[in-house]
């Protein structure tokens, strides 16, 4: 798995749940459960059919409700008691500062666009889902961090423990080959330099199975990316954007690397890196926030009362 696949499922790891609950909310606030008729009396209308038998939408809700049902209400209600407590204490999360989240976010992707697109496409979750779980996270953790103060020395004592922390890394958008000897390497560089295209070649003889069908492609990683063989990201690390070259000695095989894009991030600003480490600190010291919105829910006396499901 590369640097960006982990940076992707770390990212799920927290927004998968809400964003599967929200995706269903009308659903189940309503929307998905009318009854077909105007009366709200007759059949439910068919979603699916097979051979000559109806799925209807009263089965499609109970069965979604049996599977999803409990994470579901459980989402809509820490949402509730959350947005209840920011009312109570006067906090928000403003666009400038959802927009510092993504920022952060997004930064191992090389760019906001490129973060968007491959969440949509490896996990389905739009640009608005995303904002809206972001947002979520942003505001429960002002909450949960509202009473803990973090002084100045604090966070200065942090940057001196961990300098590189924030420092930002080179990225390589590369692409592979793999090939058992050096001389099966050399008939492949041939080949490219005859004009062959990288990605087919890779398709038809490359040994790598996690990069093969994907035309050799490893994907946008880390100047250090400890995932990479550490030969071929020294020779990409000398070569410049489109360069192609091998053959290079791996552990047990050969390859040939193609260096498609170089992606130089952007330096954040002390501000910034101040402000992250603040939050960082201040977190460390506060109540996890599962347990914080339980408590939330509590405060604000969140009951489930369909016979069906339980807290």
């Amino acid at each position: 798995m590369t640097r960006q696949e982990k940076g992707l499922w770390a990212t799920v790891i927290v927004l998968t749940a809400g964003v599967l609950v929200m995706g269903s909310y009308m659903l189940f606030s309503g929307e998905g459960s009318r009854a077909g008729s105007p009366s709200g009396n007759g059949p439910s209308p068919a979603v699916a059919t097979i051979q000559d038998k109806a799925i209807t939408e009263d089965e499609w809700v109970r069965e979604l409700k049996k599977r999803y049902g409990h994470e579901m209400l459980m989402t809509i209600l820490n949402r509730k008691a959350v947005a209840l407590e920011a009312e109570a204490r006067g906090i928000d999360v403003t666009k400038s500062e959802l927009e510092a989240e993504i920022d952060m976010m997004s930064r191992t992707y090389g760019s906001k666009e490129r973060f968007f697109a491959e969440m949509e496409h490896q996990l389905g979750i739009s640009e608005e889902e995303l904002r809206i779980e972001t947002t979520y996270r942003l505001l429960l953790e002002k909450i949960a961090t509202a009473d803990v103060h973090i002084d100045e020395q604090q966070i200065d004592s942090y940057l001196e423990q961990y300098p590189d922390q924030f420092r930002p890394k080179k990225q390589l958008n590369l692409s592979m080959i793999e090939v058992a000897s050096e001389a099966e390497a050399n008939q492949v560089m041939d080949r490219l330099e005859a004009g062959e295209d990288f990605a087919d070649l890779a398709a038809e003889v490359s040994l790598d199975e996690y990069t093969r069908g994907d035309g050799g492609k490893i994907g946008l990683v880390e100047e250090d990316d400890p995932f990479v063989p550490s030969e071929l990201m020294e020779a990409a690390l000398t070569l410049e954007a489109g360069d192609i070259a091998g053959p290079i000695e791996l552990e047990d095989n050969y390859a040939i690397v193609y260096v498609e894009e170089i992606v130089e991030p952007k330096v954040p600003s002390e501000e910034s890196i101040r402000e992250s480490v603040r939050k960082q600190l201040a977190l460390e010291q506060s109540i996890s926030l599962t347990e914080l919105e339980q408590q939330l829910r509590e405060k604000y006396e969140a009951r489930i009362v369909a016979s069906t499901v339980t807290l």
